[in-house]
């Protein structure tokens, strides 16, 4: 089986595993009890030290799951070729976002006119006069289709900082943020430091320690299948079918262009129309 076919059919069953997973952590946690009360087990460091414990590694899991999800869907086939679209659309309507933006306008305008007209249509009438108070409520709440084209010129993939710019660096610096790199290697090393403090073998325990390895790798299976998925699914079919949606936009202009595709222009405000006249008469 192709790793394509692995993920699509990883996606698909997803729902089934995550709870498969969530039957086998509650079934592992019901066959153990907790020794003592609350407040004793809250007083005990090793509580405190098993949690930090738990959270680092979930952490950690949640982040190498977001990368590996990003890079499955940034090596798919779907991706790719989506992405080659989308660079040729970039290039062309770069050259001409006035002219563009003008169209999608008009266009907008004809999806009003279109959801207007339909309704009429529906109540049998040609005339917004001769609706009654009801259906005008409803004529007058109308949501036609708006296209919205808000990033249509943006890559499929980018990075953006928090001042809202995209970085177009493409160096490697192995000294950068080298200080952070170290202070987390501390802080592991003075987690599992701590957990290996006065530590000696107990047979006796490692049923125990089972269990609970059981309801911690259960958790961060789940984890790692939430934090994988969504950008995994995302960047291999939902952007895809966007850039079909947005080549079918793109598409329509170039025919609006050559005269192929009629449109009903969006008229002009009284006092421009009255401005135009003015001109035209003087110019007569």
């Amino acid at each position: 089986m192709t790793t394509s076919k692995l993920l699509d059919n990883l996606y698909k069953n997803l729902t089934w595993l995550i709870v498969l997973m969530s039957i086998i952590g509650y079934l592992a946690y019901r066959t153990f009890r907790m020794e003592g009360d609350i407040q004793s087990v809250a007083n005990d460091p090793n509580t405190w030290l098993n949690i930090a414990f738990v959270i680092w590694l979930n952490l950690n899991v949640q982040s190498g799951a977001i990368n590996s999800g990003i890079t499955a869907g940034v090596d798919s086939e779907e991706f790719k070729a989506a992405d080659e679209v989308n660079n040729k659309i970039i290039k062309s309507v770069n050259n001409e976002m006035v002219e563009f933006r003008k169209y999608v306008k008009t266009l907008n305008y004809n999806e009003m006119i279109r959801a207007q007209e339909n309704f009429l249509y529906k109540y049998g009438v040609d005339d917004v006069s001769k609706l009654n108070k009801k259906q005008l409520r409803k004529f007058k709440r109308l949501k036609p289709i708006r296209h919205d084209i808000s990033g249509f010129n943006l890559p499929l993939y980018y990075e953006l900082t928090k001042n809202g710019e995209i970085k177009y660096e493409s160096s490697f610096n192995k000294n950068k943020g080298i200080w952070r790199k170290r202070a987390s290697k501390v802080l592991t090393g003075i987690l599992f430091g701590a957990l290996s403090v006065s530590i000696v073998f107990n047979i006796d325990g490692l049923g125990e320690a089972m269990m609970s390895v059981i309801v911690i790798s259960t958790n961060l299976i789940i984890t790692y299948l939430l934090s994988f998925m969504p950008p995994m699914f995302r960047l291999k079919f939902v952007i895809p079918k966007g850039v079909i949606l947005k080549h079918t936009l793109y598409s329509g202009y170039i025919e609006y262009k050559k005269g192929t595709h009629i449109l009903k222009e969006i008229p002009m405000k009284k006092e421009v129309v009255e401005v135009v006249e003015q001109e035209k008469t003087q110019e007569d």
